[in-house]
């Protein structure tokens, strides 16, 4: 179960990257959208947030050797970003069909259906 859950959590990190890639002014970006965390340009750019999590999160890196705790950390960080990016007109969120709305209401279901805590790893 505890591999199974981990595979679906890693899942569910697609859709914010894809998000998140989506919102960043990435053509100005000395780096590549690799936050340097030594460069006074990364630490007083507006994107800093969301290279950070690009950078722990990208497809690049190995998130199955993350535990379970961390990706839903990651994944908790995500959902702030998304339900931020939300217009008002997502207050009825449990009717609404779009994909943002959609993929919240499902990372929801995964993390109220999470394994004992002692078998996250």
């Amino acid at each position: 179960m505890s591999a199974q859950y981990k595979a679906l959590l890693i899942e569910l990190l697609e859709y914010p990257r894809k998000r998140i890639l989506q919102s960043m002014e990435v053509t100005h970006c000395p780096h590549a959208v690799f936050f340097n965390e030594r460069d006074e340009q990364c630490l007083t750019c507006h994107q800093g947030m969301e290279c950070v999590w690009m950078n722990q999160n990208d497809e690049l890196i190995a998130v199955e050797q993350k535990s379970i705790a961390e990706i839903k950390q990651q994944l908790l960080i995500a959902v702030d970003f998304i339900d931020s990016s939300l217009s008002p007109h997502h207050l009825s969120r449990r009717q609404c069909q779009c994909d943002n709305c959609v993929w919240l209401r499902r990372v929801q279901q995964v993390l109220a259906k999470a394994p004992p805590a002692q078998q996250e790893s």
